[in-house]
């Protein structure tokens, strides 16, 4: 019998053991060819990039996918090995060399690489069309579909180039397990003897210390300024966070887990138990090798959840934050008194019936002197900006608010108070009671005291970032100082913020006035802008979560299987299908519990830390982070719950007969 014939047997007998990893492998395939097909749609490329930044990320995004498909398929080559170990030694046993058995292995991975190929260029072709038609319906752009081709040939030529690499790696590393194994080796690899782990306190305790020492650094960032990050440099803290969360990892794997196993095994009431007394000793049986995976698949769910929720948080977070920087639907300032009253007729013809409403501020750009003038003060915007407050009547604010949909917590204000308005949170307050001298003109000045700081402007940053609100009769007298004004028109009510066509009209009636944002306009723009980030970073994190899910699934069947015998004999000694399932079943959770709790842990410390690093924070509201951070959560959650079903069903077979 040749060996072609002997691999078709194997894969055929054996199909169900091979399923999964076939389904995976295709999995991985089709993502990879999608993501490939994606990067070199010449025709999608040059409408959502102009300055090569979508083709630079496609390729370093590409190198993340690329290692992470050769690692997984590694891996998983690595675990049918082991398993095979003994069938191998048996072919030993019947004159086979070990280049039969090489190249027995090297066709078994052919027929697998080949169909999972097939599956996955298929399926690919079909994602990315999908992807590239949800793109074009996304950002409505104009694109012949039928230029796009199924199957592009140049993504057919580079899979199939991959996949030779992956082979010949594959190849290489079963050569190498082969040529170190004897005839015994062979026959016993799979049931070698780890080393006993004697748990350590002393390592325990260093263990949990470095983790929540990482934690507490990566919190420290939430003080900005004032923190070590800033204090002592952003590079060496950042350093110091990653090791002592990857070392502290690592300690706690290693003896704080297997600490608590013996803790757990000297409670005899707790161990005596029908599942307690069986999953805790295989456990620790087998802690020196489980240490490893556990180690590499809380740092794999950690990054996964960390790089999905800082994309998440980076889409999410800018598209709330048109809220403040542009609170109207639309706004502008005018520069042409005319032109503004032509562009508003246009407007109101343009929208027929639609009810919105249209009002006017007039802002009073003043100087002030003080012991402490704010940061907005003399904050520039693209145009050279003059340090100064625009001042705004609070009957104006509260007007502009209410039109807006909102509530204005000011009710009256004296001629010598005021309220500033905040470009960024301030939760300390330290602009209250401060106290400004206006220039009100002709050498006149008048001072007013800061009651109170608020994040509800009502202008956007555009037109005005340090708006201060005073009295009515103060906002009066200054304008009788006849100091510079701004005017800006504000458009809400209707469906102004929520489509173009008002945006749209004003725009083609003021194409010069560069003051002219519309929240419609801005949120469209950051889709636009961020769409192709989110695709290619998704692109990766599915790889992740499959290396995650399949590693867990090799792994806990692997376990199973192995200790079929014992599972034999305890349904020997009374314990009936249930209760082995049971133990099955609390021998997997271990195996996914331990790296997703403590994976979690380190990606929301993680973001916490990216968000307070990275992100400009205009809304001061720590509610909007947990909509993007629970939506990564529960994605990776869902998936991850779905490996484990698939793994425990898979394992329930493997244990009982």
């Amino acid at each position: 019998m040749n060996l072609t014939t002997i691999a078709l047997k194997n894969l055929k007998r054996n199909f169900s053991f091979y399923s999964l990893y076939l389904m995976s492998v295709s999995f991985v395939l089709m993502v990879y060819f999608c993501f490939t097909s994606f990067s070199m749609n010449e025709i999608i490329m040059e409408k959502i990039s102009s300055d090569g930044r979508v083709e630079m990320m496609c390729s370093v995004v590409a190198v993340f996918i690329m290692v992470f498909v050769v690692f997984y398929m590694f891996y998983s080559n690595n675990f049918f090995m082991r398993r095979r170990m003994k069938e191998l030694g048996i072919y030993a046993l019947l004159g086979y060399r070990k280049g039969d058995m090489l190249c027995l292995l090297t066709i078994e991975n052919i027929f697998v690489c080949l169909g999972g190929t097939i599956v996955g260029i298929l399926a690919g072709s079909l994602l990315h069309i999908g992807v590239t038609a949800g793109i074009v319906a996304l950002l409505d752009l104009t694109i012949d579909m039928g230029a796009i081709p199924f199957i592009n040939p140049q993504a057919v030529g580079s899979i199939f180039l991959f996949i030779l690499a992956v082979l010949l790696t594959l190849t290489l590393s079963n050569a190498v397990l082969l040529l170190k194994s004897t005839l015994l080796d062979l026959v016993r690899l799979e049931k070698k003897v780890e080393k006993p782990v004697r748990p350590n306190i002393v390592f325990s305790i260093i263990g949990i210390v470095f983790l929540l020492g990482g934690y507490a650094l990566a919190l420290d960032m939430v003080r900005g300024t004032q923190s070590v990050w800033t204090t002592i440099g952003f590079s060496p803290i950042a350093l110091l966070t990653l090791v002592l969360v990857v070392v502290g990892t690592v300690l706690s794997v290693y003896s704080f887990v297997p600490f608590v196993c013996q803790c757990v095994k000297n409670r005899h009431r707790i161990l005596y138990r029908e599942n307690t007394i069986v999953v805790v000793p295989k456990f620790m049986h087998r802690i020196r090798s489980n240490a490893k995976s556990l180690i590499l698949l809380i740092l794999l769910v950690a990054g996964t959840l960390s790089v999905f929720g800082a994309t998440t948080l980076s889409v999410w977070y800018p598209y709330r934050a048109v809220e403040r920087i542009i609170p109207s639907a639309i706004e502008y300032r005018v520069e042409d008194e005319q032109q503004s009253k032509q562009a508003q007729a246009a407007l109101a013809e343009g929208l027929n019936s639609q009810e919105y409403q249209v009002q006017e501020t007039d802002l009073l750009k003043i100087t002030a002197t003080s012991d402490h003038l704010p940061d907005e003060y003399s904050i520039s915007g693209e145009e050279v900006r003059t340090p100064g407050f625009e001042c705004m009547s609070l009957t104006d604010y509260n007007t502009l608010l209410s039109s807006q949909g909102k509530e204005s917590s000011i009710s009256e204000l004296s001629d010598d108070e005021c309220v500033l308005v905040k470009y960024r949170p301030d939760p300390e307050n330290s602009d209250v009671g401060a106290v400004y001298h206006l220039n009100i003109g002709d050498g006149a000045t008048t001072d007013v005291t800061v009651v109170q700081t608020t994040l509800d402007n009502p202008i956007g940053f555009a037109n005005s970032v340090a708006t201060l609100l005073v009295s009515d009769q103060l906002y009066q007298t200054i304008a009788n100082g006849q100091p510079e004004q701004i005017t800006v028109v504000s458009i809400n009510g209707g469906t102004t913020r929520t489509d173009g066509a008002a945006y749209t009209i004003l725009k083609d009636a003021m194409p010069e006035n560069i003051y002219l944002a519309s929240a419609w306009q801005r949120q469209t723009e950051i889709i636009q802008q961020n769409s192709s980030t989110y695709l290619l970073i998704a692109f990766a994190t599915i790889i992740f979560l499959i290396a995650t899910g399949s590693i867990l699934y090799f792994q806990n069947l692997s376990a199973v299987t192995y200790d079929r015998d014992d599972y034999n004999i305890l349904q020997r000694m009374g314990y009936n299908r249930n209760m082995i399932k049971r133990c099955v079943r609390r021998q997997i959770q271990i195996y996914f519990v331990i790296p997703y709790m403590i994976g979690m842990l380190h990606s929301i410390f993680a973001i916490i830390c990216y968000k307070s690093a990275l992100m400009d924070d205009v809304l001061g509201r720590a509610s909007e982070v947990i909509l993007p951070i629970a939506l990564a959560i529960g994605i990776f959650s869902i998936v991850y719950f779905i490996y484990y079903q698939v793994t425990k069903h898979s394992c329930y077979k493997a244990a009982i007969n």
